[in-house]
């Protein structure tokens, strides 16, 4: 039987104020026989989870961004969660539409107005479309929304099965038994890592790139924790990413006096790559395939030697 190809659309909005824009837009696009992903931020409920968010961003096939009256809530970096969710957007290259609610004052009497009008003047240099009533929106959305899908390739089919759990053999040489003062040597060794960012100034962004030095039995602890069982790449690049955010954003700031943020720490998938194959060489970690995508767990190695360092932690 031949399967139904369906595209994934990213929905960016605020959540105050657009509640009924929000929900006849994913209604629109779920009648187009679209799948809808993404979520507003809610200051009533749990901390905005951004690893998601992204994570939904970079598997979408399309970002559409509804702004309404606000600017919206912040993360801590002073950049408001929808701005952030677009910048990420942008850097992925993603196909972008902009619907923009036609409602700014002329004169800014608070500061989300003042930065709701800064955000104005950054989605202005893109393509965005204006609206006032919900029925606008709506017209403007399904029109936009075909044009920008019509021959574009990707999209996602339905899998009538999931593959069972195997472990993968690793192609590489056979795992290098590692004795205790080799480990100790080894986990005392400074590792330099590059990582990117973006950097906030003047209601612009630039994309820096920056390395850091970090302990490799630091590195291997934040990633062990979670390899308890099986963990995605992704995830594990977060948990670093998350390690060294603070040092990051520390330096970055003092290299750029007049900016306001940093945000989206990234580290290189080419060299945390390598890192997981340093540690699967070693015995430390085996890779896993499940449904076609990769994970990684601690062996029994692995396992021990992370007790090791936590021990030793806890000592300290």
């Amino acid at each position: 039987m031949t399967q139904t190809k369906r595209f994934l659309v990213y929905v960016a909005s605020n959540q105050g104020g657009l509640e009924s824009e929000r929900y006849e837009v994913t209604r629109q696009l779920a009648r187009m026989g679209i799948l809808c992903c993404g979520f507003p931020c809610r200051e009533d409920t749990s901390p905005y989870d951004w690893n998601l968010a992204r994570s939904q961003i970079e598997d979408a096939d399309l970002f559409l961004m509804i702004l309404g009256d606000q600017y919206g809530p912040m993360a801590p970096t002073g950049i408001s969660y929808l701005h952030r969710e677009m910048v990420h957007a942008q850097s992925l290259s993603k196909p972008l539409l902009s619907f923009v609610k036609n409602s700014l004052p002329s004169q800014q009497q608070t500061e989300d107005q003042r930065r709701l009008a800064g955000f104005h003047g950054v989605v202005s240099k893109g393509a965005y479309r204006l609206w006032h009533l919900r029925e606008e929106l709506l017209a403007h959305v399904k029109t936009a929304v075909v044009n920008e899908l019509s021959n574009k390739t990707g999209g996602w089919l339905k899998l009538d099965s999931v593959d069972e759990v195997v472990e993968e053999a690793l192609e590489s040489t056979p795992a290098v038994k590692v004795d205790n003062k080799q480990w100790l040597l080894k986990t005392r060794q400074l590792i330099r890592i590059q990582f990117s960012s973006k950097v906030y100034e003047a209601g612009n962004n630039t994309l820096e790139e920056i390395s850091v030095s970090q302990r490799w039995d630091t590195i291997f602890a934040c990633s062990a924790g979670m390899m308890k069982t099986p963990c995605s790449e992704d995830r594990l690049r977060q948990g670093v990413e998350k390690l060294v955010s603070p040092e990051v954003q520390r330096r970055l700031l003092q290299q750029h006096p007049s900016a306001h943020a940093v945000d989206d720490i990234r580290i290189s998938r080419t060299q945390f790559q390598q890192l997981l194959q340093q540690w699967a060489d070693n015995d430390l970690i085996v890779k896993k395939v499940q449904g076609g995508r990769n994970s990684w767990q601690l062996s029994a190695e692995g396992s021990r030697r992370y007790a090791g360092l936590s021990h030793s932690r806890q000592a300290v």
